[in-house]
């Protein structure tokens, strides 16, 4: 679609999509390449990395380079190994750039465990099967026990403009960034904020589309991994409709023509030549965004390409 208007306030909200993200990584970095930056970034679970580094103005720099690395770990050490290490590398520039003055609000989504019997199971050794059957309820639509025992908590780097939102800091950051991550049927290590019992994004919120949409901004970019429709979870509960108004603000959807697992890239593996391939799908989808989309950067101010 093309967008119109005049004094655009741009939002990014990116779904997660495990090693699929690296097709919204390319989004971001054709962005970054024509200067289109967002006064809010929303993320979860495998988009925290890229969204990261798009709003700290590094998407390019780092590129396809980071989930290289990320799908050889996963072939070895796991995914907490890898996550775990992806922070360990990142952090200093994410925590350096997201909270100095000026920075655009970044928003963190996860999913807080709200039950004694949930954390007890999330953090022990029932934690891989019940993640296991967490999946098998995506087929079904039963989402019982997320309801009962989970709650959608998106942090904040600018939490003191929202009232009630929980505030995302340099301290607690690498905690909360590895809790939005964590799938129990793949995550060995449990996730803990503030010494209270977290797991991934996805189950409650894949897609912080409508917090982002909260922050005030008019126009909202949705990036999605599939060429399914996105949702606000893994369980469909909600669509992210192109086109649609969230809170006063346009959505504009971009994801790919075709599932990634045409090139090689599914959600847990991936071939580094099917990565490379769907990041420049991802830079190219983005290009062709800012194409089609030049009243929306005129009327944000961005100069012309």
């Amino acid at each position: 679609m093309t967008a119109t208007g005049t004094g655009a306030r741009i939002g990014i909200a990116i779904a997660s999509g495990m090693l699929k993200g690296v097709f919204g990584h390319g989004v971001l970095s054709a962005f970054e390449e024509r200067g289109l930056r967002a006064q809010a970034y929303g993320t979860a679970s495998s988009a925290v990395l890229s969204g990261g580094l798009a709003a700290v103005g590094q998407a390019r720099a780092t590129g396809v380079d980071y989930w290289h690395k990320a799908a050889a770990g996963a072939a070895g050490k796991g995914m907490s190994h890898v996550v775990l290490s992806s922070i360990e590398e990142y952090g200093p520039t994410l925590r350096a750039g997201l909270f100095r003055a000026g920075a655009p609000e970044f928003l963190l989504a996860t999913s807080k465990v709200t039950t004694p019997e949930a954390a007890e199971i999330t953090q022990g050794p029932g934690a891989k099967e019940l993640g296991r059957q967490l999946l098998r309820n995506i087929f079904t639509g039963d989402r019982g026990w997320v309801v009962e025992n989970l709650s959608a908590e998106v942090f904040s780097s600018h939490a003191e403009g929202h009232g009630g939102r929980p505030k995302l800091t340099p301290e607690n950051f690498d905690a909360v960034s590895y809790a939005s991550t964590r799938m129990m049927h793949a995550w060995a290590v449990p996730a803990e904020v503030d010494g209270e019992a977290y797991v991934d994004a996805s189950y409650t919120c894949a897609c912080p589309a409508r917090e982002v949409a909260a922050t005030g901004v008019t126009e909202l970019i949705v990036i999605g991994a599939d060429p399914f429709p996105v949702f606000r979870d893994i369980y469909a509960s909600e669509e992210i409709v192109d086109g649609s108004v969230l809170d006063g603000a346009t959505v504009h959807v971009v994801k790919p023509d075709e599932d990634l697992k045409g090139l090689g890239v599914d959600y847990a593996s991936a071939s580094p030549e099917g990565l490379s391939g769907a990041y420049e799908l991802g830079r190219a989808a983005g290009l062709r965004f800012v194409d089609l989309n030049p009243a929306l950067l005129d009327a944000a101010g961005i100069p012309g390409r």
